[in-house]
């Protein structure tokens, strides 16, 4: 993947041929699910599973049910996964969709920190303390 989501929306806002845009574009589409770009994420990330569960907060049976794609995971798991993974705010995004859920809005306070605290590389454990001071919680 070469151009950044902003780009591609951009360029298809544009387009005046759906088919051209495709054609254009092909290298550039996600056509992944989530258990197959939560296993490429994992590999991308060169961090253990265990590492990751560990950074996540989610359990070891929890996790490879994940990968197995027998469970659908709620909004915040797949947020505290992207933590776990050290996911750029795109690529947590990303994840979010393929899950079934919107991106972080900002007009929602929780959403606002969340994505402030994936933006400047806190932890679990911060952003979860962060989350408190306005009452909320991921874990």
């Amino acid at each position: 993947m070469h151009k950044k989501t902003d780009e591609l929306d951009f360029e298809l806002k544009r387009s005046r041929n759906i088919h051209h845009y495709i054609k254009t574009n092909e290298d550039e589409f996600d056509d992944k699910n989530f258990y197959g770009l939560l296993k490429t994420f994992i590999a991308e990330s060169g961090k253990t599973k265990a590492k990751i569960i560990a950074d996540a907060f989610v359990s070891v049976p929890y996790f490879y049910d994940l990968l197995r794609g027998e469970k659908r995971p709620a909004r915040d798991i797949v947020v505290k996964l992207s933590f776990g993974l050290s996911l750029s705010l795109e690529n947590c995004e990303r994840l979010l969709k393929t899950a079934g859920y919107g991106g972080f809005y900002v007009r929602h306070k929780k959403d606002a920190i969340l994505k402030f605290a994936i933006e400047n590389n806190f932890n679990l454990t911060d952003t979860d303390e962060l989350l408190g001071k306005h009452g909320f919680s991921i874990m």
